[in-house]
């Protein structure tokens, strides 16, 4: 019973910060942006299953079936500077946006590795993104999309 106890309490605290890869988001309008494939402003769980899949497999640089921390924080890092690169802030906010998100990378890759086994496999990686997908769909209809109400912390 214990061993369930820990296990629920790691994968809730791998949802929470599974999000966090992409900050964007957590952002509804941004998360449909992000994953709306055929540009119709819905995001239906096959799409986002489809996304997740070419997601998965992008990064999964090796394809061995899992993600080792360099893989998981070489794809990050190349969307962060990516972002970086757009971004009007200062070369010294920057930085310190560099610094504080790698941080949060590494710490993500180990909450997310749930069994402990040095990779993100499929499954983990999936239970993340379906916890995002889940907290998006916010009137439970099996899509995310702009009917879906938005909570406080997934303004932009």
């Amino acid at each position: 019973m214990n061993t369930r106890i820990l296990f629920a309490g790691v994968a809730l605290t791998a949802s929470l910060l599974a999000g966090a890869a992409s900050a964007a988001s957590h952002a509804r309008d941004t998360f449909i942006k992000e994953q709306d494939q055929n540009g119709d402003g819905v995001v239906t769980k096959d799409e986002y299953a489809a996304t997740r899949a070419i997601q998965f497999s992008a990064t999964d640089a090796d394809g061995n079936g899992t993600l080792s921390q360099a893989e998981y924080v070489n794809e990050f890092k190349a969307r962060l500077e990516k972002k970086l690169a757009a971004s009007d802030r200062t070369p010294e906010k920057k930085t310190e946006e560099r610094e504080r998100q790698m941080r949060q990378t590494d710490v993500r890759f180990h909450v997310l590795d749930s069994d402990k086994s040095g990779a993100i496999t499929k499954a983990e990686f999936d239970y993340s993104g379906w916890r995002m997908f889940t907290h998006h769909d916010t009137n439970n209809d099996g899509a995310v999309s702009a009917a879906d109400p938005v909570k406080d912390d997934q303004q932009d």
